[in-house]
């Protein structure tokens, strides 16, 4: 994965350019990947993003896969999101008019069918302590509730934002767990958001792509065998030592976990 500009400025420019043209959807999504920072913080608890990580392509069913899905918990409850990524192009509405385009109709139903299969208690429960078993830890927190949210990421701002009827329009679809955003408003407030691991959720084990340290927590709660890393990603862990603060204690006294933990972590 290519290394995240470190000018914010950078980063819009470049995005803005790959809005401009008309690619397949999953360009968009690599990009995103690529560059964490442009990743909605919607339904962010006081706790952040757990791990601060984002799962892709996260399999809910046979024909369900969310195109990124993070976790968000407070002291009592987890925020569990999931994100359905349309292309920039996408429209909201019809030209000229406030009716609806099937694109954005389409992208509605989307969430609704997300929305009908977690109805069923059957499906949640095996989501929740299933799907999300090994990253809804500690263990401590695991009898606190979830909560389903959804996220739309489609088209751009400029189709509505001078036009009152449509804004509204747009707006009323949403609900107290669902939001809809543009793609414009992924690059608002770049400086106050966080870089993010991206992993890959397999059977036994998560496996982080993405090639930036981003912080200890993962490595500091998640068993070492349920975690795999590419080895940019070992060799930038270690080059960010200065950072480590998670201390544990052995004969000798106290150790960093990094020291202890990242020889067993597996290699992609």
């Amino acid at each position: 994965m290519r290394k995240q500009p470190q000018n914010p400025r950078e980063l819009i420019d470049d995005f803005n350019r790959l809005l401009e043209q008309e690619l397949p959807e999953q360009q968009y999504q690599e990009f995103i990947e690529q560059h964490s920072r442009l990743i909605p913080r919607e339904f962010v608890q006081n706790h952040g993003i757990h791990f601060d990580l984002v799962l892709r392509k996260l399999s809910l069913a046979k024909d369900y896969t969310s195109d990124f899905f993070y976790l968000a918990k407070s002291s009592a409850d987890w925020n569990c999101v999931l994100v359905e990524i349309e292309k920039p192009q996408s429209r909201f509405f019809k030209p000229g008019n406030a009716e609806l385009h099937s694109d954005f109709v389409s992208a509605l139903d989307q969430i609704h069918r997300w929305r009908a299969w977690f109805s069923d208690r059957a499906n949640l429960e095996g989501f929740i302590n299933g799907t999300l078993k090994m990253v809804r830890v500690p263990h401590g927190m695991t009898t606190n509730p979830c909560h389903i949210k959804y996220v739309l990421v489609m088209g751009r701002r400029s189709e509505f934002e001078d036009n009152s009827i449509r804004r509204n329009l747009i707006y009323a679809r949403e609900q107290a767990d669902f939001h809809i955003l543009s793609y414009d408003s992924l690059i608002e407030n770049l400086n106050a958001k966080r870089d993010l691991y991206i992993g890959i959720r397999k059977n036994e084990h998560i496996k982080i792509i993405s090639e930036r340290f981003v912080g200890e927590s993962i490595f500091d709660t998640m068993p070492s065998e349920q975690l795999r890393i590419n080895e940019n990603l070992r060799q930038d862990i270690l080059a960010n030592r200065d950072r480590w603060y998670h201390f544990q204690r052995s004969k000798g006294g106290l150790v960093l976990v990094l020291d202890n933990v990242l020889p067993k972590i597996l290699s992609t």
